[in-house]
């Protein structure tokens, strides 16, 4: 077996891409956590079946028929639960400059003051390009997710995130049985609704951001987490994202 990757202390930054040709889009997901994620994810592989030093989760698993894999992306979404995501949105065009939208990114994430970003790993399929990262972040391109396993933490939220947008493009539209979010209820229920209803306290700020009521108290609208939307991106697009992640609902859903 690989050894652990040793992280240092701090927040750490684990960052992959998601990239879909019928969106002509690619998401960015940058899962932000101070909790030991590598052990975690490895804890999640080895309880479905999978051997960390040779198997990893990848949004591109075959999931029908294969409930392993589906056990595995649940676990995933629920640590991420317990993590912070922050996400870019660009055209497949700006390929060759995710790592610029990530740097802005992380520089507009909604963190504490006194929380800095201590480390920062970028996924073997992104190119380094000449942009600041945060100061004080030591930052590692080229990572093997199988080694810093934080990194397919990042692969499962870019998809999930991408799959929102495509439902909210009108490009897909799947449906799970409404029994699987509310206990005992018949019907379906959007599979992008569940999706982001699964990680929504993940993707939200710390800045309320709806109406106020009678009594003072706002409405819990908050502001995300952290996003960015490139100025390339096609109308559509922009609107998709400003309707599915510009704002973060952490009311009661149910």
């Amino acid at each position: 077996m690989r050894p652990a990757q040793k992280f240092p202390a701090g927040l750490q930054v684990f960052v992959d891409e998601s990239i879909h040709d019928r969106g002509s889009f690619i998401v960015v997901a940058a899962v932000c956590s101070k909790a030991d994620v590598q052990k975690q994810v490895v804890q999640g592989l080895l309880a479905c079946g999978f051997d960390p030093s040779r198997d990893e989760f990848k949004s591109s698993m075959t999931m029908r028929d294969n409930p392993a894999a589906r056990e595995l992306r649940q676990r995933l979404q629920l640590i991420l639960r317990h993590c912070k995501i922050a996400l870019a949105v660009c055209p497949i065009a700006e390929r060759a400059i995710l790592a610029t939208h990530l740097a802005t990114l992380l520089s507009s994430v909604d963190l504490p003051p006194d929380t800095p970003i201590s480390a920062i790993y970028l996924d073997e399929g992104m190119k380094r390009t000449n942009t600041e990262m945060p100061s004080g972040a030591v930052v590692t391109y080229g990572c093997d997710s199988r080694l810093v396993a934080g990194i397919q933490l990042a692969d499962c939220a870019a998809h999930l995130a991408a799959t929102m947008l495509l439902e909210e493009l009108g490009i897909v539209s799947k449906t799970v049985p409404a029994s699987t979010v509310y206990d005992g209820q018949d019907g379906e229920i959007e599979l992008a609704w569940t999706l982001w209803a699964s990680i929504r306290y993940a993707l939200s700020g710390r800045t309320p951001v709806g109406e106020v009521d009678a009594y003072g108290f706002p409405e819990p609208l908050m502001n995300p987490f952290g996003l960015v939307v490139s100025d390339r991106c096609s109308e559509a697009l922009k609107t998709a994202a400003e309707r599915r992640l510009g704002t973060v609902w952490i009311g009661c859903i149910h």
